[in-house]
């Protein structure tokens, strides 16, 4: 049996808590904005040198630090998925009110949020970096798609060796807590079940980025979006080498190069049709729904 993660001693910020290197990020200066949200039990690091690119080219780059994420494992067990989509919200109509188009760019979790909010809010662009739509793997020989929040399970899982991370050097440098506070994660994993639905109502350009050896989130949840999404300017770039957290993986640099590339082509062309994803259109919404 494979071991299981241990907590990694961490520096702390002695005001805030903040584990040094898990702050948030905001750089770079334009009339395009783009909102980095991060993955489940993570931090801003793990998208930070994707972000520093993307200002460089030009764009303003804002990467939160979740509620919940970046501190301690006891600090994320009271959240749920709604107040991760809260925040994302808050931060999305700060960036619109001050920049001409606002992208967005989620990795795992970061990726679910993002198509919330491409649902909800005009998203000029999303790039969707091993989106967390399906749970990768089984137990007991059940998928653990349909086990979780399905069967009872302890408050505190640890995480299983080696990670999320197949390069040695990216496992080393990742933040993110060494186990799961479950009841916050059963909701994400229901927040992506009840999304299913919804899925058409993306029609942004969508980059999805992920491996086919992502052990945390299933790559067949990439293929699903890919045929489902509404949007016309769809596109699903593989990867092979690495994990879940591309980010920091092996092919880090063909990511950040193809993410780029993609944006900048992008940067001011607007193919969402009117009304589509606006807080003014109107729409009725019950609790809970894109």
């Amino acid at each position: 049996m494979k071991g299981i993660q241990l907590e990694k001693p961490w520096q702390r910020d002695p005001v805030t808590g903040v584990i040094l290197g898990a702050e948030p990020f905001a750089m770079g200066e334009g009339s395009h904005a783009v909102l980095f949200l991060h993955g489940w039990s993570s931090s801003p690091r793990e998208l930070r040198f994707l972000g520093d690119r993307v200002a460089q080219a030009g764009f303003r780059c804002r990467g939160p630090l979740l509620k919940g994420h970046g501190t301690r494992l006891s600090d994320l067990e009271p959240t749920r998925f709604p107040d991760f989509l809260a925040a994302a919200e808050s931060e999305f109509d700060a960036l619109a009110a001050a920049h001409d188009r606002v992208s967005v760019c989620g990795l795992s979790m970061g990726g679910l949020l993002g198509l919330q909010l491409a649902a909800r809010r005009p998203v000029a662009n999303l790039v969707l970096i091993a989106p967390f739509l399906t749970p990768s793997g089984a137990t007991c020989g059940l998928p653990n798609r349909w086990l979780v929040g399905r069967v009872p399970l302890p408050a505190i899982m640890a995480k299983r060796l080696p990670g999320p991370i197949a390069d040695p050097a990216g496992t080393e440098s990742h933040i993110a807590y060494h186990a799961m506070a479950t009841r916050s994660m059963v909701s994400v994993v229901e927040a992506a079940r009840g999304f299913s639905a919804y899925i058409p109502k993306v029609v942004c350009p969508t980059l999805i980025l992920h491996s086919i050896h992502d052990t945390t989130s299933d790559f067949a949840g990439s293929e699903m979006l890919i045929r489902r999404l509404g949007s016309e300017d769809k596109t699903l770039v593989v990867f092979n080498r690495g994990n879940h957290v591309i980010t920091l993986d092996y092919e880090k640099e063909r990511l950040e190069e193809t993410a780029l590339e993609w944006l900048i082509k992008r940067r001011s062309v607007s193919t969402i049709p009117s009304g589509v994803g606006s807080r003014e259109s109107g729409e009725k919404r019950k609790p809970g729904e894109p």
